[in-house]
């Protein structure tokens, strides 16, 4: 099918692309990889008049490991970029899990994690471990500069708190604490590229044998990737038994809202959430023991 007329504009400052963005909010949208818009594009579900690249601005294809420990990935950064980077790999290893796992390589080497976020699909592959990690958003406006927690980011399918004229210009995760360990894991169908049916990643947390702090969140499970609040509350201060990750497993499961669609059912959904918890944390615990390379 044949793509609608659209200009394309390449601006050279974040400044200038926000000006080009509020000019004209509706027909005007963010061009990063492309990945997601163009596809929309040539199947005709949205007509942008014009796309707006940050291309060529300068400094949004960074990743900083900073010297407190903390991440920035500039709103440009490829996820192949993520998956690649040997001090994420040591650091971040759940980051890596995420982007390892998403689509294929040719999509990895354009796809971009800022863009995998503003799309707000629920099923956005990065969202989960990058929740269970506090990251924010750094979001730059005619009006100025602002973060944005990723748990207030999204609204509803495709929804984001995104205004007119506002850019992502990057993806900030804060220091990971000693004895922190984070896993991603996600369950697609068995068609090649398919988008996950389920998907989990786990921050914890560990002295000993106990539990000091545990984040766990989830995506293709609700109209939005979710943090399942009860499930990391319940962890927290308790030993690491087997039953406890069961249990960490169920209150995960009880946090989803799933649907039946093609690719599962609700009931199938509710069941995979509870194995996916468990190993997804059986992990993270064993590289916040061991501190081994994701």
């Amino acid at each position: 099918m044949r793509m609608p007329d659209f200009a394309f504009v390449e601006p050279a400052s974040v400044v200038e692309a926000c000006a080009l963005l509020a000019e004209d909010p509706e027909g005007s949208v963010v061009f990063a990889g492309g990945t997601d818009i163009l596809v929309y594009l040539k199947a005709r579900e949205k007509h942008h008049r014009r796309l707006v690249s940050l291309q060529r601005i300068a400094g949004l294809g960074r990743i900083e490991v900073r010297a407190d420990g903390g991440l920035v990935i500039g709103s440009m950064v490829t996820i192949n970029t993520v998956a690649r980077h040997q001090a994420l790999r040591e650091r971040f290893p759940g980051i890596v899990d995420a982007a390892r796992s998403l689509a294929a390589e040719q999509v990895r080497n354009q796809a971009t994690v800022a863009g995998n976020l503003c799309m707000a699909v629920p099923s956005a592959d990065m969202a989960p471990i990058l929740l269970a990690h506090d990251a924010a958003l750094r979001v730059v406006s005619p009006e100025g500069e602002r973060t944005v927690p990723l748990r207030r980011f999204f609204v509803g399918p495709r929804e984001t708190v995104l205004g007119p004229g506002d850019v992502v210009v990057s993806v900030e995760v804060p220091p990971r604490e000693g004895g922190a360990g984070d896993a991603s894991l996600r369950q697609g169908g068995r068609v090649s590229l398919s988008l996950p049916i389920a998907s989990a990643a786990a921050v914890v947390v560990v002295q000993g044998d106990v539990c000091t702090r545990a984040a766990i969140a989830l995506g293709s499970v609700a109209p939005t990737p979710i943090l399942a609040g009860t499930a990391g509350e319940y962890l927290a201060g308790r030993e690491l038994t087997a039953d406890a990750l069961a249990r960490a497993g169920e209150l995960a499961s009880e946090a989803s809202q799933p649907i039946d669609d093609l690719r599962a059912s609700r009931a199938y959904r509710l069941e995979l959430v509870k194995v996916l918890t468990r190993r997804v944390l059986h992990t993270a615990i064993e590289r916040a023991r061991d501190r081994r390379p994701g």
